[in-house]
């Protein structure tokens, strides 16, 4: 993590000890007395000469404090940034067998900044290449026979988290070992069974690997140590299905977003629920955050997007689509997706309050004549790449144009059967993790029984470097 996004919370910390401290020195310098029933080690009996090492050592030990306590903010950046450089270092000299490249450095430095600054945008899209049907490998796990309804992977692109209507959660490794799952339990054993109950709805996994959160029908969260699957905490404070959950990126304040048209704020330090945001007409469906303090999600039939902007204390609304919007994905801090049942695939910047461009029917029209509902999407972060899915049989690959006019032009699709409920990107993006169902995670409108419910890996091809 860079030590620019590092930090500040300990900075507080720091303050508030040094102001306890404060308050306990007195003017003539002698300690504050003892109180309670109980003796600490303070009120042991020394002899003079054990008393005098005692407080030698005691005297050193403040000290010691108090210059830590005096580094100065800039001194402080300093010295994480020197420390962060050499674990840059060491991590490049493992990656590439004991050699440094000073060069590739320099470039992942520049680039940790632009992307804590929220300006990182790399051209990757045209180096991408239809991958082939014969690389692509099907995850099947026992305690999932229901469709899958939301997958999410680590950022260091290790493990694979999967949620099913079956009400548990599986993890696997990239390649597709099953490591360890989350049963789940029956309705009306919310009492005595841990975990979720009812269909889980949504995902999400912290930046650093800890916490693992889900949200399901029933309105629960439950928190997860995300490396044995260990139950930590259950929030109930949502009263509609949790359609949404995103870790805001290097912190572990995590957003939800549910049916009850509430957003809600938590701190997964402290495992505790920090504030409501409002604005919603209607039930919410989607929501997203990468590293500024804020928020974004869309709003399903009253069509509209609101960004929280937390730090301002201010909301921006837009609106442009012509049915309920089904979901929201950030392509960066300024430009972001939005997808649902009227078929639209739409592409927007926080600087216009209507879309920029919009793909209408972007999957193909039904044989009713009505367009392909867009079930989900994804979008490689901070990049000009984004992918859809439908009910077509078919997961569309998109490259988000912004040189001047902001459009998205269609790179090459990937046949893939059955309903697509969730779509997720590794973070380095050579991989694509796709949630299939015979049927869509919120309902049965539609119904694909030859489809196997299962999570499906797609190895995406370069042909160039970017």
């Amino acid at each position: 993590m860079p030590f620019f996004l590092r930090g500040r919370r300990h900075e507080n910390i720091s303050k508030k000890v040094k102001t306890t401290l404060e308050r306990k020195k007195r003017p003539n310098g002698v300690p504050p007395a003892k109180k309670g029933k109980f003796a600490t080690e303070d009120d042991e009996e020394i002899t003079s000469d054990e008393g005098e090492q005692y407080i030698k050592e005691k005297q050193v030990n403040e000290e010691e404090k108090a210059e830590e306590e005096e580094e100065t903010a800039q001194e402080k950046k300093v010295r994480l940034a020197r420390q962060y450089l050499k674990e840059l270092k060491e991590q490049k000299a493992q990656d590439e067998d004991g050699d440094v490249d000073n060069a590739a450095i320099s470039t992942q430095l520049r680039e940790d900044l632009l992307e804590a600054s929220g300006r990182l945008r790399k051209r990757v899209a045209d180096t991408y290449r239809q991958p082939a049907i014969e690389d692509i490998f099907v995850l099947k796990s026992k305690h999932q026979k229901l469709p899958i309804t939301c997958v999410t992977v680590t950022s260091d692109d290790k493990f694979i988290f999967s949620g099913s209507k079956d009400c548990s959660i599986v993890k696997y490794t990239l390649d597709g070992k099953r490591i360890g799952s989350i049963p789940g339990g029956r309705k009306g054993t919310e009492d005595i069974h841990i975990g979720h109950t009812t269909h889980i709805f949504s995902m999400a996994v912290s930046s650093d690997g800890k916490f693992l959160a889900s949200g399901d029908q029933g309105g629960n969260i439950h928190i997860w140590d995300a490396e044995t699957l260990k139950h930590l905490k259950k929030f109930k404070k949502h009263r509609g299905a949790i359609s949404g959950l995103a870790f805001r990126y290097a912190t572990h304040t995590l957003y939800s977003a549910a049916h009850d048209r509430m957003v809600m704020v938590w701190n997964l330090d402290a495992m505790a629920f920090v504030e409501n945001l409002g604005g919603h007409q209607d039930a919410i469906t989607g929501i997203d955050a990468l590293i500024r303090e804020s928020c974004i999600t869309s709003g399903g039939r009253d069509q509209s997007v609101i960004v929280y902007m937390l730090a301002e204390d201010k909301q921006l609304r837009f609106s442009g689509h012509q049915d309920s919007i089904d979901g929201i994905k950030l392509v960066n801090d300024q430009t972001f997706i939005t997808f649902g049942q009227d078929g639209a695939l739409s592409v927007w910047t926080t600087l216009k309050k209507r879309p920029h461009f919009v793909v209408k029917a972007a999957h193909g029209h039904q044989i009713n004549g009505l367009p392909n509902w867009i079930t989900a999407a994804a979008a490689l972060v901070n990049t000009d790449l984004v992918a859809s899915g439908s009910v077509d049989g078919f997961v569309r690959f998109w490259r988000v144009h912004s040189d001047g006019q902001h459009k998205l032009i269609p790179l090459f699709a990937i046949p893939l059967p059955g309903v697509i409920n969730s779509l997720v990107f590794t973070r380095n993006g050579t991989y694509l993790i796709v949630g299939v169902g015979q049927e869509h995670k919120l309902g049965r409108w539609f119904k694909e029984k030859t489809v196997k419910n299962s999570v499906v890996v797609i190895p995406l091809k370069k042909d160039k470097c970017e």
